[in-house]
């Protein structure tokens, strides 16, 4: 009996040692499962920290750039605004021979385009006595009177119509004023306008 007891107890043991074994390698299987689902979970997190990473610098390098882009295009047209101020204080500081040659031209344009039929001259106060005189070298009857409104030219009203014609140095700039400011912008900035 003692032999059948130690056989029993050997056989048991055999396979407790098999079922452990079993076990081990299961466990080991499952462990080694475990750390590979482990690491490809690392590995696809890191992959997508990384292009999460590289998209956030991607949008931080556009909102620079454009940033960027904003700060030269303001400072470029604060530029280009001052030398459009510049001119407009040249075409005021005009006096003398020349300031008399130029109104006598924009004068002579507004009246060719009425055909000489000239109702009434308006200028700035400052340019009567010369609409005076560009009115009588003229050979017109038409009456010269004055408004501030008027800057560096002249404004006709023509004979028998409502029709006024403005012709002034300050009105040509403003109608030219965004193709001057593109060829300044060009001029001063080259290709980065």
């Amino acid at each position: 009996m003692a032999n059948l007891s130690a056989l029993l107890e050997k056989e048991a043991s055999a396979e407790i040692e098999a079922i452990l074994s079993e076990a081990k390698e299961r466990a080991s299987e499952i462990v080694s499962k475990a750390k590979e689902e482990a690491a490809s979970i690392v590995s696809q997190r890191g992959r997508a920290a990384a292009s999460q990473a590289e998209a956030l610098m991607v949008r931080a390098k556009s909102a620079a750039q454009l940033e960027s882009s904003s700060l030269r295009l303001k400072a470029q047209h604060g530029v280009v605004e001052s030398v459009m101020e510049a001119v407009k204080a040249k075409i005021t500081a005009l006096k003398g021979k020349n300031y008399e040659d130029v109104l006598a031209k924009l004068f002579k344009e507004a009246a060719d385009s009425v055909d000489g039929k000239v109702k009434e001259v308006i200028v700035n106060p400052k340019d009567q006595k010369l609409a005076d005189k560009l009115v009588a070298d003229a050979g017109l009857k038409a009456k010269v009177s004055t408004s501030e409104s008027i800057d560096s030219g002249i404004r006709l009203k023509a004979e028998g119509s409502n029709v006024s014609i403005e012709n002034s140095l300050s009105g040509r700039l403003n109608a030219l004023k965004d193709e001057l400011a593109s060829d300044v912008s060009r001029v001063l900035f080259g290709n980065e306008a």
